[in-house]
């Protein structure tokens, strides 16, 4: 098996994953989510919409990317250099199989026209897709645990960074003090004055994999803890949303109470 072809977070490939968990906006397939994607979504419009026109800067990192590009979408509008990283080489490969137009590549036009109607412009959905094209420069190796995450790849500070759903999992069985490190060691990627931009899972304990058997791959996590742990890192004005997963008797595939949105800037 090739490195792009590794297990990715216990499915056979980061293909199988997005197929798997992508494959639905609404977020049908993980039920003690609720539609959290949407929201999600809805997060990082309204804060890169809250960036357009300042003059800001131009480049935007985007740690941990995963296999994924919805997170972007928004994001493309106002930095037209984007790096996405990832400790994942499979990962990576399927970010770049997207930006090449491969016809096998996964298929995020849902995405992008759900992003498209949050802009309500006259902008079409595929001009906007090319445009998140355009945007993504290039994809390099990550590992947060690093001073310098990407090591050995050397880059300029950037305007922003940004990070969704990464760190916890990096950081499972690390404990709270290497997820407080993890900010540091990103923080020094990130110009002063620059944006972060996190979403992050809340109360987590365990999930259910595909085969129906329990993991805990993903630290738990508490507002308090995480905006704590940024103000340590020298971030500042850090402005948070909160979404709160249904009510339910029983979890079926994780215990998970929310997600957090959280914007900062660094001192």
């Amino acid at each position: 098996m090739s490195s792009e072809e590794e297990e990715y977070e216990y499915f056979k490939s980061a293909r199988e994953y997005l197929d798997y968990f992508f494959s639905d906006l609404t977020g049908a397939k993980c039920p003690d989510e609720g539609e959290w994607m949407p929201w999600s979504m809805a997060q990082f419009h309204r804060t890169f919409s809250q960036l357009e026109g300042t003059g800001f800067g131009r480049r935007l990192l985007d740690i941990g990317s995963g296999p994924t590009v919805y997170q972007l979408v928004s994001a493309s509008r106002v930095f037209p250099e984007i790096i996405c990283s990832d400790f994942h080489k499979g990962a990576l490969a399927e970010i770049k199989k997207w930006m090449d137009g491969n016809t096998h590549a996964f298929d995020w036009s849902p995405f992008v026209k759900h992003v498209t109607g949050l802009e309500a412009t006259s902008t079409s959905w595929e001009c906007r897709q090319d445009q998140l094209r355009s945007a993504i420069k290039d994809t390099v190796l990550c590992d947060v645990f690093k001073p310098n995450p990407l090591h050995p790849a050397v880059f300029e500070p950037f305007n922003a960074i940004m990070t969704a759903y990464c760190l916890e999992s990096a950081c499972y069985d690390k404990g709270r003090h290497a997820y407080a490190q993890a900010i540091r060691n990103i923080s020094s990627l990130l110009k002063p004055g620059g944006h972060l931009i996190l979403q992050t899972y809340i109360g987590v304990t365990y999930w259910v994999d595909k085969e129906g058997i329990k993991t805990q791959d993903s630290l738990c996590l508490d507002t308090d803890f995480v905006l704590t742990s940024l103000s340590e890192a020298g971030f500042t004005d850090l402005e948070t949303s909160e979404y709160k997963t249904p009510q339910r008797e029983k979890c079926h595939y994780s215990d998970i109470k929310g997600m957090l949105h959280v914007t900062g800037r660094k001192i």
